[in-house]
């Protein structure tokens, strides 16, 4: 799409892209104004105790609640999880046979008069 129909999106409330971009970096409206984001990703380091845990979702799934070990499950077949208490663009997945968790991180950030001009805008999902 171009970036008319994108901006449009943008103040809907969406997150927007470019496909060339890497892939989670976009733009989204926050408190008023337009943000520039990118994925963060680290180690991820735990109690035990999530080993009891519950209530991880799949991202992009169908919302249904599962244990830390059913989680894995979905690991296991390149998915990645979630849970509800932790910040809404936050994750889990397996990087090199290890726990890893991104999020997004505000950077600064202003595309070029011909990235706004790309007809390859997007909406981030």
């Amino acid at each position: 799409m171009n970036f008319e129909k994108a901006h449009k999106e943008l103040l809907s409330g969406k997150k927007i892209r470019r496909k060339e971009w890497e892939p989670l970096m976009h733009m989204r409206m926050v408190e008023g104004e337009v943000v520039t984001f990118r994925g963060e990703y680290s180690s991820f380091y735990q109690n035990p105790n999530i080993l009891i845990s519950n209530k991880w979702k799949v991202v992009d799934g169908d919302d249904k609640e599962l244990t830390f070990l059913e989680a894995l499950e979905e690991l296991k077949n390149r998915k990645s999880i979630r849970m509800d208490v932790w910040d809404s663009d936050c994750f889990l997945f397996i990087d090199k046979n290890q726990f890893a968790c991104c999020k997004p991180v505000e950077f600064d950030f202003m595309p070029s008069y011909l990235e706004l001009l790309a007809q390859d805008w997007e909406i981030l999902k």
